[in-house]
């Protein structure tokens, strides 16, 4: 019988520091107590302050908190300044909308929230990472399409899905960058697969919501399955930039395993184009 990967496989963590953004609910918050089960002590990354102190007080291990809100620049500037070293940097945060929005630098929302500020937030701690940057991406990336003429749709027609599978494929090419740049420190990309957790609610309606959320929870993978491949792209020994996700179903569910992605997702020039954008927009750069 095929032993499947778990996180009672990762290596012992005491000593080490993790850094989890969007640690409150989720994928992040399974995550974080899981490393903090191995050893790891935590430093939880989160826009509630008043949540992240609850999470940090449950967890098994010495936690803190550093409020983020990475729809605001400013906010992720305070953040990277309250940022302690660490050794793993685990970008999990992301958001759905069910209508446009604008973050408060005037990014479309998705793309703000889910890229361009943990682009930012990563350029202004990566001094302060040791070993390991985990970016928590989707298959979403699949249908995504960057478009540079009107990446915040004020012109074409602005959709969920179309947001969010825009700001999914900068997160792919993001890694492939920023691989290229941070030479001392390993980058790995990795997918939740289809898991139930709170970011299905979208739609408005709170009774509609509780009807997607359940069954999210009976056809999708529980939180804490869903976060095992962010644990594996934190602790294993992988190829440089890899991308890991679920191993069955599609790639939709099971344990943690190499995944494929698509030709854009991996393309160094559509990477440096990215890079070129999210850098004049934030205002960020790495040396």
């Amino acid at each position: 019988m095929t032993k499947h990967w778990t996180a009672a496989d990762m290596p012992s963590q005491a000593g080490r520091t993790w850094l989890v953004t969007g640690a409150t609910s989720g994928i992040g918050l399974e995550a974080a107590k899981a490393a903090s089960a191995a050893g790891a002590t935590l430093v939880l990354a989160v826009r509630n302050v008043a949540k992240g102190d609850a999470v940090a007080r449950s967890l098994s291990g010495p936690a803190t908190v550093v409020q983020l809100d990475l729809g605001s620049l400013a906010s992720v500037r305070r953040a990277a300044d309250a940022t302690p070293r660490v050794d793993v940097l685990v970008n999990n945060a992301g958001r759905v909308t069910r209508h446009r929005e604008e973050t408060e630098d005037g990014f479309e929302c998705l793309l703000g929230t889910n890229a361009l500020g943990p682009f930012a937030y990563t350029n202004l701690v990566a001094e302060k990472v040791a070993d390991r940057v985990v970016i928590v991406g989707s298959d979403a990336h699949r249908g995504g399409v960057l478009d540079f003429d009107d990446p915040h749709f004020l012109h074409r027609r602005w959709t969920t899905a179309a947001a969010y599978s825009q700001s999914k494929l900068a997160d792919m090419v993001w890694g492939l960058g920023l691989s290229h740049r941070l030479d001392r420190v390993d980058v790995q990309l990795c997918h939740p697969g289809w898991a139930g957790t709170g970011i299905s609610n979208v739609t408005g309606n709170d009774r509609l919501d509780r009807v997607v959320t359940g069954l999210n929870k009976r056809l999708g993978q529980p939180a804490w399955q869903g976060a095992l491949p962010t644990l594996y792209a934190a602790t294993q020994d992988l190829p440089r930039c890899s991308y890991t996700g679920p191993d069955s179903w599609f790639g939709q569910r099971g344990y943690p395993a190499l995944a494929g992605r698509t030709a854009a997702a991996s393309d160094p020039v559509l990477a440096t184009r990215w890079w070129e954008f999210a850098a004049q927009a934030t205002g960020t750069d790495l040396a």
